[in-house]
């Protein structure tokens, strides 16, 4: 049956709040991986960084 305005509003309220949780994780991210890769010396040491803080995140 047809849904009424109000139940897709609803439908609708609880998808934006799921794309706003990714959006904020994304962030989060983003914030890890920029901050890591700046710290990150780029030279041939077999610990790296950036595979440290990726795996955290994950």
């Amino acid at each position: 049956g047809a849904q009424t305005c109000g139940e897709v509003q609803g439908l609708a309220n609880a998808h934006l709040a799921s794309v706003r949780a990714k959006i904020a994780d994304l962030k989060r991210i983003e914030h890890v991986l920029s901050s890591t890769v700046a710290q990150c010396s780029g030279d041939d040491v077999p610990e790296c960084p950036v595979i440290d803080a990726l795996t955290e995140v994950a």
